[in-house]
């Protein structure tokens, strides 16, 4: 169905980022009506056979660019990326998941490493949530004493009137939440640079097509914290109307 668009007035600039409705098509063949973000501008995108990779990298806050070490401060400072893994099949997601649980090394491998001109990229506003339990997890980890109500002394952190006998940690809730929005749109795009030049000795030389992103359909992601390699948070879209 084409797409209706929020913004009014005018053609897109290449800068910029408008939200449309379009169709986002579900793995059980159902399709729903949900809120795109469309961008024009050079993204991140490597394509591999049967799945492209999106790398949207958060905008740096920490480095004082005004400062003569700034080199230095990049080196070291934290830089975070959303990697978005999108099948080229629209029901092609598990099987893309299948590829890369074998392989610590798959991710890494895979992500861009240079922006390229693309044609449009959209991907759906999504908000995700997870919380639980954690504390088997931090038993695993050797913390079993706060959890026994016989061995546990934790009076000293209240009030002598709060409580009677011996205190201990009952349970301990995490909770992880994830947001994909304009904002966050703007704050990946904002670290792009537009000054971007090159030349050919050669007449006939043909630019590379501009590649299309378009994650009308599940795809895994990854958020990444690119200093030190490690993986921060994982998940994947199978519906973004549901959070």
């Amino acid at each position: 169905m084409p797409s209706t668009s929020k913004e009014s007035g005018g053609t897109p600039s290449r800068r910029r980022t408008r939200t449309v409705d379009r169709e986002f098509h579900r793995l059980d063949g159902s399709s729903i009506d949900v809120a795109f973000m469309q961008s024009w501008s050079d993204q991140h995108i490597v394509c591999h056979n049967g799945f492209k990779v999106l790398k949207l990298p958060y905008k740096v806050m920490a480095v004082d660019w005004s400062s003569p070490d700034f080199g230095k401060q990049w080196e070291t400072v934290p830089k975070f990326s959303m990697c978005i893994f999108l099948p080229d099949a629209k029901e092609g997601l598990w099987s893309l998941v299948e590829k890369m649980a074998p392989s610590p090394e798959f991710l890494h491998v895979h992500l861009p490493v240079k922006s390229v001109s693309v044609g449009i990229v959209c991907v759906p506003r999504f908000k995700l949530s997870f919380g639980g339990s954690i504390v088997n997890n931090l038993k695993s980890l050797g913390l079993n004493l706060a959890f026994d109500p016989f061995m546990a002394s934790m009076t000293e952190m209240v009030k002598e009137e709060a409580t009677e006998g011996r205190m201990y940690v009952d349970d301990v809730i995490h909770k992880a939440v994830i947001e994909m929005n304009e904002e966050g749109s703007v704050a990946a795009a904002a670290v792009e640079s537009d000054d971007d030049m090159g030349f050919s000795l050669y007449d006939d030389y043909e630019p590379p097509k501009p590649v299309d992103f378009v994650a009308d359909h599940p795809f895994a992601f990854f958020i990444i914290e690119e200093t030190s390699g490690a993986i921060v948070f994982a998940g994947h879209v199978l519906d973004p109307s549901v959070e």
